[in-house]
C-alpha cells in the first residue's frame, strides 16, 4: 500500500509539474507577443495594444525600422500617433473589409524576387496565397469581404513612367481564386464600344453593394474614371482626368489625385457624382501619391512619404482645416468599419 501511495504521489507530482510548465509556456508566449507590440510602440514613444481594437479602427503598414518594419498595425481612429496592435502579417500593400483581407507580399528566393497576394481572415491568419505577375501597387476589398481587386506593375514602377503596364484582377477571397482581369471587361464610352490595345486599369474602389466599382482606365495618354459592374463584366467611362479614385462611404463623392507636373506631383481633388462638380483640396499643398482612404463621410486619410518612410495624415473633405498628423511611421491607411 505504501508503494502504491508513493507511485500515485509521483504521478500527481508529474501532472502538477506538467500543468505548471504549460501555464508558464502559455504566459510566456502571451507576454512575448505583448512585448513585441509594446516594443514597437515604445520605440516611437507610445504604448502598445495586447489585442486588436474594436471597430472602427485604422489598419496601416509600419515603416518603423526594426522588427515591426512592414508589419500591419491596428489602432483606434482617435489613438495617439504611435499607439497600436502589431499583427503577424508583413505586407507591401494591404486592405481589409468584411472579415477578409489582402496582403501583397514580396518574397526573395535566392536571386529571384517573387510576389504574392495572401488572403487572410479576421484573425489575420493566411487562408490562401495567389501568385502575382508583377510589382504590387494597389489593392481594395469590397465591403462584404467576398471580392477584392489587386493591381500590379508588369512594366515600370510608377504611373509617370513611360511605357508602364499594369494588370488589375478581381479575386474571390472566399474560394481563394482569381476571377477575371479588368482588361477582359466590355467597356463603353458615350454609349459606344470603347477598346484599345494600350488599356491599363488601376485604383479600384468598391461601392456599398460590393458589386459596382470605380477605377482608373488609361489609354492614349488620357486617364478616365470608369464605373464597372463585376457581375456583368462591363464598364463605362464616366469622365476624363481622374486617377486613383476613392469612393466615399455614402457613395456620393470620389476623392482622387490629379497630376500637376510630369515629374510626379499630384494634387488632391473631389468629384461629386451627383453634380459633376470638382473641388481642389487646397489645404494640402504637398504631393499625394496615394489612393486615399475615407475615415468617414467628412474626412480623408492618406500617407505622405519622407525621410523616415511615411506618416498618415487626415484632411477634412470640405477643406476648412489644414492636414492633421494621424499616424507616424505608417503607410497605406485602411479604415475597418
Amino acid at each position: 500500500m505504501d508503494r502504491r501511495r508513493r507511485v500515485w504521489a509521483f504521478v500527481a507530482l508529474c501532472v502538477v509539474a506538467a500543468m505548471g510548465t504549460a501555464w508558464y509556456t502559455t504566459t510566456a508566449v502571451r507576454r512575448s507577443a505583448a512585448a513585441v507590440t509594446g516594443a514597437a510602440a515604445d520605440a516611437a514613444g507610445g504604448t502598445g495594444l495586447a489585442e486588436p481594437p474594436p471597430r472602427p479602427f485604422l489598419l496601416t503598414r509600419s515603416t518603423l525600422p526594426g522588427a515591426t518594419a512592414r508589419r500591419l498595425v491596428l489602432a483606434p481612429l482617435d489613438a495617439p500617433a504611435h499607439f497600436g496592435y502589431v499583427t503577424p502579417l508583413t505586407c507591401e500593400r494591404a486592405y481589409y473589409a468584411g472579415g477578409r483581407g489582402v496582403c501583397l507580399v514580396e518574397v526573395t528566393e535566392g536571386l529571384t524576387i517573387k510576389y504574392f497576394a495572401d488572403l487572410f481572415d479576421d484573425r489575420f491568419a493566411r487562408l490562401h496565397r495567389l501568385s502575382l505577375t508583377g510589382l504590387p501597387s494597389r489593392t481594395r476589398v469590397a465591403p462584404d469581404g467576398r471580392l477584392a481587386a489587386i493591381t500590379v506593375f508588369e512594366a515600370g514602377h510608377s504611373y509617370v513612367d513611360a511605357g508602364f503596364s499594369t494588370r488589375t484582377t478581381l479575386v474571390d477571397t472566399m474560394a481563394g481564386q482569381t476571377l477575371t482581369d479588368l482588361e477582359s471587361f466590355v467597356v463603353s464610352r458615350d454609349g459606344k464600344p470603347f477598346r484599345a490595345e494600350d488599356f491599363n486599369f488601376w485604383g479600384v474602389t468598391f461601392a456599398q453593394d460590393s458589386n459596382r466599382f470605380y477605377a482608373t482606365l488609361a489609354t492614349g495618354g488620357v486617364k478616365y474614371l470608369v464605373e464597372g459592374d463585376a457581375a456583368s463584366r462591363t464598364a463605362r467611362v464616366v469622365r476624363a482626368g481622374i486617377e486613383c479614385p476613392s469612393l466615399s462611404p455614402d457613395n456620393t463623392r470620389i476623392a482622387y489625385k490629379h497630376l500637376l507636373r510630369a515629374d510626379g506631383f499630384w494634387q488632391l481633388r473631389l468629384h461629386d457624382l451627383r453634380t459633376g462638380a470638382d473641388t481642389v483640396l487646397a489645404r494640402e499643398e504637398r504631393s499625394v501619391d496615394d489612393q486615399v482612404e475615407w475615415a468617414d463621410n467628412d474626412r480623408l486619410m492618406y500617407h505622405i512619404t519622407g525621410e523616415r518612410g511615411a506618416d498618415v495624415w487626415s484632411l477634412r473633405a470640405d477643406g476648412t482645416e489644414p492636414p492633421v498628423l494621424v499616424r507616424q511611421y505608417a503607410y497605406g491607411p485602411a479604415v475597418v468599419r
